[in-house]
């Protein structure tokens, strides 16, 4: 399975609990063979002090985007996939690839505007942090959702999050080749 991280959040801020939750994702799906890891980040993202201890470029593909003020808002172009493919966000970006199947991770501090809501209607999957994280959403998307704390250890971090991707993906998979569409 090639899952794309999105390492944005390594860029909107030096330090913070997302980042570090998102540090501990990447640390608990280093080591795992099942999963191809692709990054994609800025050229500063290193400025993080989280991103910093992480050594990417030994462990997957590293795509360097520049601009961060013009396309952090826009959504991630990836192209050569004919496959299905995880494209898994820190910070609400989508893939518009037509094999991307976009994930959304969200945290306790999660601000739900209708912008927000808006962008979290694009994605396939869902994972929020806490309960309390997952309340903020309305029904439609918590249907879609799940719930990984980051208090595990970062292997179950990772277990977790790869059992989701796997749903997700076959559940993306069927709809997209239902005899309906």
């Amino acid at each position: 399975m090639i899952v794309y991280l999105d390492n944005i959040i390594f860029n909107l801020q030096s330090s913070g609990v997302e980042s570090f939750s998102w540090a501990r994702l990447i640390r608990g799906l280093l080591p795992r063979h099942d999963v191809k890891l692709r990054f994609v980040e800025y050229h500063n993202a290193i400025a993080n002090k989280e991103r910093y201890r992480l050594d990417l470029a030994r462990h997957g593909h590293l795509y360097i985007m520049r601009h961060k003020w013009l396309t952090r808002h826009l959504a991630v172009r990836i192209d050569g996939y004919k496959t299905p493919f995880i494209f898994h966000s820190s910070g609400l970006r989508i893939c518009d690839d037509p094999n991307a199947i976009n994930i959304a991770t969200i945290n306790d501090n999660f601000k739900p505007s209708l912008r927000q809501l808006w962008r979290l209607k694009r994605f396939d999957g869902i994972i929020c942090t806490s309960r309390t994280a997952m309340q903020l959403l309305p029904a439609e998307l918590q249907a879609k959702s799940t719930i990984i704390s980051t208090k595990k250890s970062n292997e179950n971090i990772a277990l977790l999050t790869v059992k989701f991707y796997r749903k997700t993906m076959a559940a993306t998979t069927y709809i997209a080749s239902s005899p309906d569409k």
